[in-house]
């Protein structure tokens, strides 16, 4: 069935959303303003559309520069100014914390969002997987196909040249996703494999050490070379450090922006005790300034990269190893804050159990807004208030950013 609609704002997802009879529908590749024309598919719980033409451009329209924005789907608003989509991530931010926190909008100090230096080139690592034709590309929203990429506007420079290595590196057999990190002037590939390491892959995988650019392979968790990327020294002397097989923030410009407004909710806070740690990407900062530092991470690479980092700068940090609510049940030491940074899906389980710890204030990175509200209103039963928001855009072109939230009580 095909409709008129008129797109009206982006929502969670980069979809916009617009109405037709009085229903919301979902449409993607509509900037706000648009009016196309659009068939009604009616894909899952919610109506959605596929514009089929653009009748008129609304205001904050622009042409996205990438030629398969509209079948790669991993830059849903890409065809929105950025002025605008920072607006939006403003504005989804205050959403969620409003309509799944319970946060009213003039309860809490609210930050105006950080925009990237750079809106484009800006991704520092990438995972592709493989497509059915045997390239490589990204999976299509809600779906297991794989759209083939050869270059992708994202990718910083090196990046796009690691990718190219990886490509003329000949047949893969058996590698199922490829991953990507660059450092300064060389990176390092993660192949990662559902069956076990045949003689002829790992022949493959040595190959790679002969790219000028390739310093290092992660080869399902076995590791050739050197694969372990350090950044510049930070004031106190710490190099953060990564590996293509662990976590590392995509967007390098823009990590000082996210390091400094997690310092700063801080506060004078000396005994620190933080949760889903990484290889340290917050940590590190913090280190040498009298504070005093646990951190928590299950993910073993990691902590031992930011065992390295700490180390070799002459940094005091104690490291624990494990789940973060089971420490934190069990923690007994003198705590004036909690800083914690998981992963996409939340931490509903340690924050359930920071309620019973006692820190007077909790500093909250999210990269998904709405599990950050789940999670702050479980933090407001507990007795504590949010005080601060702070969105910053890591991700331009997409529908993610980072939120650094403050709580107290």
């Amino acid at each position: 069935m095909k409709v008129t609609l008129t797109a009206e704002a982006v929502v969670h997802g980069g979809e916009t959303l617009a109405r037709h009879e009085g229903r919301v529908v979902f449409l993607r590749g509509a900037a706000p303003g648009d009016v196309v024309e659009a068939e009604l598919t009616g894909e899952g719980r919610f109506e959605r559309a596929r514009p089929l033409r653009v009748l008129q451009r609304g205001s904050v329209h622009v042409d996205p520069p990438c030629a398969i924005v509209d079948r790669c789907g991993g830059c849903p608003v890409q065809h929105v100014a950025y002025e605008a989509q920072l607006a939006a991530k403003q504005e989804l931010t205050a959403d969620a914390l409003e309509r799944i926190g319970g946060f009213a909008r003039n309860s809490y100090e609210f930050a105006a969002i950080v925009p990237s230096p750079k809106q484009f080139r800006y991704r520092r690592r990438a995972r592709l997987h493989r497509t059915s034709g045997g390239g490589w590309g990204f999976a299509h929203p809600g779906s297991t196909a794989v759209e083939p990429v050869d270059e992708c506007l994202l990718f910083e420079r090196l990046l796009q040249e690691l990718a190219d290595a990886a490509r003329c590196a000949g047949e893969l057999a058996g590698v199922t996703d490829l991953g990507l990190l660059a450092g300064e002037t060389k990176g390092a590939i993660d192949l990662r494999v559902k069956a076990s390491v045949t003689p002829g892959l790992r022949r493959r995988a040595e190959k790679l050490l002969d790219h000028r650019l390739v310093r290092g392979v992660t080869l399902h968790g076995e590791i050739l070379g050197d694969p372990v990327i350090a950044d510049p020294a930070l004031p106190n002397g710490a190099r953060l450090r990564a590996r293509p097989d662990t976590f590392a923030q995509a967007n390098r410009v823009m990590v000082p922006f996210l390091q400094r407004e997690a310092a700063q909710a801080l506060g004078g806070a000396r005994h620190v005790l933080e949760l889903f740690c990484g290889s340290g990407t917050l940590t590190l900062p913090l280190l040498g300034d009298a504070r005093r530092i646990t951190t928590v991470e299950n993910a073993g690479p990691s902590l031992a990269l930011l065992r390295r980092s700490a180390d070799d700068a002459g940094l005091a940090v104690k490291l624990v190893a494990g789940d973060a609510a089971d420490v934190v049940r069990a923690f007994d030491g003198p705590l004036d804050a909690v800083l914690l940074d998981p992963p996409r899906t939340g931490a509903a389980d340690a924050v359930r159990a920071l309620g019973s710890l006692g820190a007077p204030r909790v500093v909250y990175v999210s990269c998904d807004a709405p599990t950050l509200a789940r999670d702050g209103r479980i933090l407001a039963q507990a007795g504590y208030r949010l005080v601060r928001a702070a969105p910053l855009d890591l991700f331009p072109q997409t529908a993610h950013f980072e939120v650094v939230a403050t709580f107290t009580r």
